[in-house]
C-alpha cells in the first residue's frame, strides 16, 4: 500500500514578497489613521482681518471668536470642547458666535443607521452649559442647522445658558448711537430674501449661515431700498472636505459646498468665511485638513468713504 507523505508547504519567494507588501500597507494604513486622529484633536486658531465700508465706528478693532461644527461624537466630547472654548477666552473677543452642528452620529451609529438620540441631546445640554460662563461683552450669538435635533428645546438650551439664539432671526448690538446687526439663517431662503428687505444699504450687517448652499441667494438678494445688504458672510458645515486624499473625498457635499469649501472668498464685493470648523463627521480623523477656530477682526474701509 503507497504511503502518503505529509508534504510542508513553504511560502515561494513571490508569497513572502506578498506578505511584506500586505504589512507595509497595514502599517502604513496604521500610521495614516493615527496621524488623521492626531490632527483632528489640534485645532488652529485663525486670524482675519476684515475691511467693511459700512461698520459703524464703535464697532472699528472689536473682535467675533467664530466656532463651527463642534460635532460632539466620540473622542470630541463636551467636557474637550468646552476646555477648548475656556482657552480661547483669553483672546477676549468682543463677540462669540457659534455656526452649528452641534452633535454628530459615531461611524458606527452610521454604519448601523441608527443613533442615540437622548444620549446626544445630553452632550448638547452638557455642552451649552459648560460654555455659559464664557464672556464676550457685546454678546454670544448661535445658530443651528438642519441636522440639529429639537429646535425648541435648542434654542431653550441656549436661551439659559446666556447665547442668544438666531434661528432665522436677527440681533442688534449697539454702542452708543452705532448699531451692527447679526442675522443667523438657515436652508430656507425666502426667509433669506425677506431678511434681506428688512434693512438698508447703509445697515452693517453680519450673516451666519449654517452651509454655503445659501449663499447663491445671500449675494444676490437685495436691501429694501436695493442693492446689496449684507457686509460680511460666515458660514461652515463643509469640514473643509475633513479627509482629502488623491483629489478625493469622504464627505457628500453639494456643488456650492465644494466651490465655497474653506477659507476667504469674495462674491459680488461680500467677503466670506467657511470654516472648516472644529469637529468631524462620523470618525475623529482629518487628513488633508485641520480643525480650525477663527479670531476675526473688523475694521472700518476708510477708502471706501
Amino acid at each position: 500500500m503507497a504511503s502518503r507523505q505529509k508534504k510542508n508547504r513553504k511560502l515561494g519567494r513571490g508569497g513572502k514578497t506578498a506578505l511584506k507588501v500586505l504589512a507595509a500597507l497595514m502599517l502604513l494604513a496604521a500610521l495614516t489613521c493615527g496621524v488623521g486622529m492626531i490632527n483632528a484633536g489640534v485645532v488652529r486658531v485663525r486670524r482675519a482681518t476684515v475691511e467693511i465700508p459700512d461698520l459703524p465706528p464703535a464697532f472699528d478693532g472689536r473682535t467675533i471668536l467664530y466656532a463651527s461644527d463642534i460635532d460632539l461624537c466620540g473622542l470630541n466630547t463636551p467636557e474637550k470642547s468646552a476646555a477648548l472654548l475656556d482657552r480661547l477666552q483669553a483672546l477676549k473677543p468682543d463677540m462669540l458666535i457659534l455656526g452649528g452642528d452641534y452633535n454628530a452620529p459615531t461611524l458606527t451609529e452610521l454604519l448601523n443607521r441608527r443613533t442615540d438620540g437622548a444620549a446626544a441631546l445630553q452632550k448638547r445640554t452638557d455642552f451649552f452649559q459648560y460654555i455659559s460662563a464664557f464672556d464676550a461683552p457685546l454678546g454670544k450669538y448661535a445658530i443651528a442647522a438642519p441636522e440639529d435635533a429639537d429646535p425648541d428645546g435648542l434654542r431653550s438650551l441656549m436661551s439659559e445658558t446666556g447665547i442668544r439664539p438666531l434661528f432665522n432671526d436677527r440681533a442688534a448690538i449697539r454702542v452708543g448711537a452705532d448699531t451692527l446687526w447679526i442675522v443667523g439663517v438657515s436652508a430656507d431662503t425666502v426667509s433669506l430674501n425677506a431678511a434681506g428687505k428688512a434693512f438698508s444699504r447703509d445697515d452693517c450687517v453680519i450673516v451666519v449661515a449654517y452651509s454655503p448652499t445659501v449663499l447663491p441667494v445671500l449675494v444676490t438678494s437685495e436691501a429694501g431700498d436695493g442693492g446689496p445688504w449684507a457686509d460680511l458672510a460666515l458660514t461652515g458645515h463643509t469640514h473643509g472636505d475633513q479627509v482629502r486624499l488623491f483629489g478625493r473625498t469622504a464627505l457628500q457635499l453639494d456643488r456650492q459646498e465644494q466651490h465655497f469649501l474653506s477659507g476667504w472668498t469674495m462674491e459680488n464685493a461680500l467677503p466670506i468665511l467657511t470654516t472648516a470648523g472644529v469637529g468631524c463627521e462620523g470618525l475623529n480623523l482629518r487628513l488633508g485638513t485641520e480643525p480650525e477656530v477663527w479670531m476675526i477682526t473688523l475694521e472700518r474701509d476708510l477708502d471706501a468713504d
